[in-house]
């Protein structure tokens, strides 16, 4: 059953497809929230806050990408979050290769027979995967927002610009700042090497 359809049944009081859906997008915003933050653990409250903000609403969603409207709700959290009266108190520290990275079999399997050069490429992976995390929290907000928005959750500029509350324009500016300073972060990392 498409989105669509499962929020006209939810409209009509079949509550049980809220689960549905949010067995659908959880990841999407649980991992979008990570980003923001900084913070595995307040991500899943976040994620949680923004299920529960679109359950209170969903009767007034006129929405047509569904998940478009929850990582706008999810993006609305995570601000509220960081100008709480507790914003001060938070501290940063993400390892998303910790909460969500899937065990790589080569890791599982160590006492296979040639699995010490599967065992290598997966920690240069790992290291890798590291480095462009922390690259990416060294962004400004705005950039590293477009940037997780574009590379890993696949949207155009312009289901960008409607989650942003911005133009385009401004979606490609800052995607282009962002990734020019990525680069630059990443070069000297040395993680082209």
């Amino acid at each position: 059953m498409d989105d669509r359809k499962m929020i006209k049944e939810i409209q009509n009081g079949r509550k049980e497809y809220l689960n549905l859906l949010a067995e659908k997008y959880y990841d999407d915003i649980y991992h979008f929230c990570c980003y923001q933050t900084g913070n595995p653990d307040f991500s899943y409250d976040l994620a949680q806050e923004t299920f529960l903000r679109f359950i209170r609403y969903v009767d007034n969603y006129r929405y047509k990408n569904l998940k478009g409207y929850l990582l706008t709700i999810a993006r609305n959290v995570c601000f509220d979050y960081f100008t709480g009266e507790a914003a001060s108190h938070r501290h940063l520290t993400f390892s998303p290769l910790e909460e969500s990275a899937p065990e790589d079999p080569a890791v599982r399997c160590a006492d296979s027979s040639g699995i010490q050069d599967d065992l290598l490429g997966a920690v240069i992976r790992e290291e890798r995967s590291r480095q462009l995390v922390q690259a990416l929290m060294k962004l400004p907000d705005i950039q590293r927002e477009v940037i997780v928005l574009h590379s890993l959750y696949g949207l155009k500029h312009r289901e960008i610009a409607q989650i942003t509350g911005t133009s385009p324009s401004t979606v490609k500016s800052r995607m282009k700042q962002g990734m020019e300073k990525l680069k630059r972060t990443l070069r000297k990392e040395d993680f082209y090497g």
